[in-house]
């Protein structure tokens, strides 16, 4: 029977911005101060702020979220601010589509195609004067634009308030997004100096960083109990290994794969072995002959370790554990005493069915780990029989 565990799993989304942005505070509170809100009264120029960090490093969603606080905040002083958001790598093949872009969103009215970039921008900046409004500009994924486009946006809108001298361009500010400061790189000597050197990081999460959103936002999106702690810490311990190095949007993905792979089989919350599944491989998806060609003492100590883990409950063992379990399994499937455990290890490492963590954690990212152990005592008996 399909068990729920979801109350709302939009909300583990990437478009869904939750009330509470954790550890991106400071951030926040530093982006406010560079747009300098009390400047509203008279724009002379728009602030250009870069706002870097690698993925899943809360970018996106912390320009978002400002950008409905700096509307309400304008809106409380007597203006109306209207945020533009445009991704450059689904809207930005040239400065045409941006362009046309901004003034769709900002006047839901399209741009002929017989206007040039020129004129599509001016039609933007005109049709902020006209309805009296000011606009934030928000351009992510920006490195991925200049890479790809001869012609780039960045001196174009790093000097808007050229198109309209005698007056102020509306525009409060552009905040470009990119994965690597050294998108600056790519620029040429005049784009560079008028981008300026407004910057903002936003550095990787840490481990309990992580493991604090994965909180909140399973208390949001899945029934209570339905995402064990273990299970929440394994993910972000999971979401600090390179090459993810504190993502969050790949932890927060985990957690909703995990549910639905656990809705599908019928439980009511999560486990360590969905997590592994979705992770790693199921071990649907791993054929026989690759589990036939390790070599048996490889095999025996995925399956000390294996058993292991299923008795610990845990996501990772000590070296040491695995090895008392060994003694086990070679006892009760007849078999000769393994030796250069750590070497076995090693290779299992290097072909994708451990995981190793520091010195002495191991651990085993197929799922589920019962019929793991049941395949691997087939194939050993079966060797050695």
């Amino acid at each position: 029977m399909l068990m729920a565990i979801f109350v709302d799993k939009r909300k583990l989304l990437p478009s869904y911005i939750p009330e509470r942005l954790l550890h991106r505070d400071e951030q926040m509170k530093l982006l406010l101060e560079l747009l300098e809100l009390r400047d509203l009264e008279r724009i002379v120029y728009p602030k250009c702020i870069q706002v870097v960090g690698p993925t899943g490093s809360g970018k996106t969603s912390s320009c978002i979220k400002l950008s409905k606080l700096v509307e309400q905040e304008a809106h409380r002083m007597g203006f109306n601010v209207k945020s533009i958001y445009v991704n450059l790598r689904l809207e930005g093949s040239s400065r045409f589509t941006v362009y046309r872009a901004m003034v769709e969103k900002l006047a839901y009215e399209y741009s002929s195609r017989s206007l040039s970039p020129d004129e599509v921008l001016k039609q933007f900046v005109e049709t902020l004067r006209a309805r009296r409004l000011i606009a934030l500009v928000v351009l992510d994924e920006v490195d991925f634009h200049v890479r790809r486009c001869k012609e780039t946006v960045i001196y174009d809108l790093t000097r808007l308030s050229e198109l309209t001298p005698a007056d102020s361009p509306n525009v409060l500010g552009v905040i470009f997004i990119a994965r690597d400061p050294s998108w600056v790189n790519l620029l040429d000597p005049a784009e560079r100096s008028s981008l300026g050197g407004l910057r903002v990081l936003f550095p990787p999460y840490t481990r309990d960083q992580v493991l604090d959103i994965l909180e909140y936002r399973a208390s949001e999106a899945l029934k209570p109990g339905a995402a064990p702690r273990d299970v929440l810490e394994y993910i972000a311990e999971l979401s600090i290994q390179p090459p993810r190095s504190g993502d969050v949007r790949f932890a927060l993905d985990m957690l909703l794969y995990s549910g639905v792979l656990a809705e599908q089989e019928g439980f009511d919350h999560i486990t360590l072995d969905h997590v592994r599944a979705v992770y790693g491989r199921s071990l649907d998806a791993i054929s026989i002959s690759e589990l036939e060609e390790l070599t048996l003492s490889e095999k025996l100590v995925l399956l000390a370790s294996a058993k292991a883990l299923m008795a610990s409950s845990s996501p990772y063992v000590d070296l040491g554990v695995v090895r008392e379990y060994l003694k086990v399994v070679v006892e009760e499937l007849g078999v000769r005493e393994v030796r250069g455990v750590e070497q076995s290890v090693k290779k299992l490492f290097e072909k994708g069915f451990v995981e190793v963590k520091g010195r002495r954690l191991v651990g085993v990212p197929i799922g589920p780990l019962s019929k793991l152990i049941s395949l691997l005592e087939a194939l050993v008996r079966g060797s050695s029989s």
